[in-house]
């Protein structure tokens, strides 16, 4: 398996009710993405699915719905029933994100899957999907953490760097395993000196940019990914890194968010992204 090693700078995703649609491209230019190709897998039952917000942050409402989930999901109903056994981050993670209902059964039960490539969802981008609740690495320590709640850091770095090197082998386990093993994991979450470190490891460089349109447009049309780091607001209540990976033919940005298939979806305009953005890293060779 090898990762589409063009540039990728349109993308159009559609949706519907039985399946979803991933774009591939055929135009050796690379300009725009022209033809959809249905998507061949994606684990653990991520659909995408509707996320509410302003996301939901009291203890009691969190509670309260995970209670409405149980009355028609099996796993849901195990567990509402284990509630207690569930650390409060679990909890808003489900109550937010209904997509996460595998790991946080399994982080109950003790269930886990082998190991195997690819991605979480496959999304036919130069650079790869995955997701930090994928069980394969979800349940790996993170510092004092798991990757499924604090990962969201190595899994963006390992998106650019494995679509950077056409490396389908920098999976965020690996790159989890570095940043433990360096000590750039913190109470507060990644911190951002492991950009440069983790770029020059693989031989890469990593530049941070000034945030305009012009600065993250340019390296984007070099095929470029970038790495950001966001405040909290809509894409999580504590700040998060996700990876900007394109721009599509309407000017909008495509985004692999580690937490959220439903935001990699959406084509974010540059207004909408930029009052998110608090650092930008561009990785290049």
């Amino acid at each position: 398996m090898k990762f589409n090693n063009k540039l990728i700078i349109g993308s159009v995703l559609i949706i519907a009710t039985s399946f979803m649609l991933g774009i591939n491209s055929e135009n050796k230019d690379n300009v725009i993405l022209e033809k959809a190709e249905p998507i061949v897998q994606y684990r653990d039952n991520i659909q995408g699915v509707d996320q509410p917000f302003p996301f939901i942050i009291q203890i009691d409402n969190v509670n309260a719905d995970l209670e409405n989930f149980s009355y028609n999901n099996e796993k849901g109903k195990y567990i509402y029933e284990n509630i207690n056994n569930l650390p409060i981050p679990q909890r808003k993670l489900l109550a937010n994100n209904k997509d996460t209902v595998e790991y946080i059964y399994g982080y109950l039960t003790g269930e886990r899957v082998d190991f195997s490539y690819g991605e979480s969802v496959t999304l036919n981008r130069k650079y790869p999907y995955y997701i930090q609740w994928d069980r394969r690495w979800a349940y790996n320590p993170l510092g004092a953490t798991d990757v499924a709640i604090g990962g969201c850091g190595p899994v963006a770095v390992s998106m650019a760097i494995g679509g950077l090197l056409d490396d389908y082998k920098i999976t965020p386990d690996v790159i989890v395993e570095i940043e433990n093993a360096a000590g750039y994991f913190t109470p507060s979450g990644t911190s951002w000196d492991f950009f440069p470190y983790i770029a020059n490891r693989y031989g890469l460089n990593s530049q941070k940019l000034t945030i305009n349109q012009n600065s993250i447009n340019s390296a984007l049309m070099k095929g470029n990914p970038l790495i950001a780091s966001v405040n909290p607001g809509k894409f999580t209540t504590v700040g998060h890194i996700i990876l900007i990976a394109g721009i599509d033919e309407n000017g909008d940005y495509i985004i692999n968010d580690p937490n959220s298939l439903g935001r990699s979806l959406k084509a974010w305009s540059y207004d909408e992204l930029v009052t998110e953005l608090r650092a930008v890293w561009e990785f290049s060779k």
